[in-house]
């Protein structure tokens, strides 16, 4: 046995929610280790949705966000999603999917794409390397003692057992976390919802797709049924097929490819079976997201039906509120209690993930309740009911903390609320985006934020005597960003966390 020396932060789990706050916490200067008891990044599709806020964090970072978007699939290729009775059948309604183009340039500086999780992990992973931080794979977190100071993490490695001794604890392991289990920290909300089998396989389809590319395909044959998912590259898919609870993997290739052709008009195409698994929908969040010096993250804290891919989002974002807090405690400049804000700030917005997704879930019954009727509009309807599912802007972008200042309540959801988004500089929101320049170049306001410390901005005739950026001084603001999206005096001023949510705001001046 051996005991390391100390680090400030041990990360239990090397998903994309572990990657981004290791990254985060080394690009704060803080020394990090990850373990992960897989053997390495990601194999199978999973997660595919990465929103508009997950990627301006990582672009915060400083991850190479260009190329993980070249990673991701076209927005006019998986812009659409069809309900079909089978693939290059009848198509029997569509909704597009998400808000992918240009156009959402105004709002963000990096739109909603589609990108596989095991094309993105892997790239975080090096990502990560180039930083100097090695994911130690194959490596399993058993146990944890908690002291005033420290915590000392019992973790093995081929049978040899090391003691981590670290400040704080994260567990980013996932939905059947072992920090959480250690932590006596349990689940609240439905654990079974439906059980589904998962089919990863390649195959060319694109001779049923050319009328109709998407992304997601619900299959309406009374048959079969389930969801096919389009993961773009090398002609990836993977088959979700609802099954009956307590389902164990018992087919082989042959009738797992077999189910697959079912659900194709054309079932002579090559189909190539490349893994099985069965997984069950569930919506649980963690009753409390903090115990002494171990808090949970992403999926340890959360899990929400995948009906609106808020999933990885929600845990980078997350990681994102933490990190900074971690910062300001372990430097000394904030004391232990800031830490206390993470559970009432992330666990509200949480749950109102979790209703949105489980709300999408139950609402796709409509569908199919329609399908055994002979009226064509009902159908048609119920299709066009689905629209929030797969248009949640809002949610995704205007999540707001309740901070001291903030003079409106956060607004129950509603298909407005999740749908759409109004930029605001209410304290606890995020930092509205402008295209604005500095040094020549072009950058959005919320490159102006750094990771460790809060930046306050004036407008162009305030004046303000603590550290600031000036609108005209610093950089200049071609589109009037500061009063037409911020609707700001020239005189006024914000103040804007490092997880680029405002923390106040003035609408009169500072002198």
């Amino acid at each position: 046995m051996t005991t390391t020396s100390e680090i400030d932060v041990i990360i239990v789990g090397a998903g994309p929610v572990g990657i981004s706050a290791a990254m985060l916490l080394h690009k704060m200067g803080h020394s990090v280790r990850i373990v992960e008891r897989r053997e390495g990044p990601q194999r199978a599709p999973a997660a595919h949705v990465i929103n508009a806020r997950t990627f301006e964090v990582w672009r915060q970072i400083g991850v190479n966000v260009d190329h993980l978007r070249s990673l991701a699939q076209d927005p006019q290729a998986a812009g659409q999603v069809h309900w079909v009775t089978k693939l290059g059948g009848t198509v029997l309604g569509s909704l597009p999917y998400e808000r992918q183009g240009d156009e959402m340039l105004a709002l963000t500086p990096t739109p909603l794409r589609n990108l596989a999780q095991h094309i993105l992990e892997p790239v975080l992973v090096d990502e990560l390397s180039g930083m100097g931080i090695t994911v130690e794979y194959s490596t399993q977190w058993i146990s944890m003692v908690q002291g005033d100071e420290h915590v000392n993490s019992t973790v093995t490695l081929n049978g040899r057992e090391e003691i981590i001794t670290s400040r704080f604890v994260l567990g980013c392991d996932g939905a059947s976390s072992a920090v959480r289990h250690a932590s006596r920290i349990t689940m609240e909300g439905p654990d079974n919802l439906q059980s589904f089998a998962t089919i990863h396989f390649t195959a060319d389809l694109s001779s049923l797709t050319r009328e109709c590319p998407g992304v997601l395909f619900w299959l309406c044959d009374q048959g079969m049924g389930g969801t096919l998912i389009s993961h773009g590259s090398n002609n990836e898919w993977v088959y979700m097929h609802p099954v009956d609870a307590g389902y164990v993997i018992s087919q082989s290739d042959e009738e797992f490819e077999a189910m697959v052709r079912s659900v194709l008009i054309d079932a002579q195409v090559d189909i190539k079976i490349l893994r099985t698994s069965s997984w069950t929908m569930t919506s649980q969040i963690a009753e409390r997201y903090r115990d002494g010096r171990v808090f949970l993250v992403g999926d340890a804290a959360h899990r929400f039906p995948p009906s609106g891919g808020m999933g990885l989002n929600s845990g980078v974002q997350d990681a994102h509120n933490l990190a900074w807090k971690l910062h300001a405690v372990i430097t000394g400049q904030s004391p232990d209690s800031l830490l206390d804000t993470y559970d009432p700030e992330r666990r509200p917005v949480a749950q109102r993930n979790a209703q949105a997704s489980l709300e999408n879930a139950f609402k796709m019954i409509e569908v199919f309740e329609a399908l055994g009727k002979p009226d064509q509009e009902g159908l048609e309807q119920a299709i066009e009911n689905q629209q929030t599912h797969f248009d949640m802007f809002g949610l995704q972008m205007g999540f707001r903390y309740e901070l001291e200042g903030s003079t409106t309540p956060i607004a129950p959801l509603s298909d407005d609320v999740i749908r759409n988004y109004t930029p605001s500089t209410e304290p606890g929101c995020r930092l509205p985006h402008g295209w604005l320049t500095r040094n020549g170049q072009r950058v959005s306001s919320l490159d102006l934020i750094g990771l460790t410390e809060t930046t306050v901005i004036i407008g162009p005739t305030a004046k303000a005597n603590v550290d600031h950026l000036q609108v005209g001084r610093d950089f200049d603001d071609p589109d009037n960003w500061w009063s037409d999206v911020l609707g700001l005096p020239n005189d006024g001023y914000i103040t804007v966390r490092p997880d680029q949510h405002i923390a106040s705001r003035d609408l009169v001046g500072k002198s």
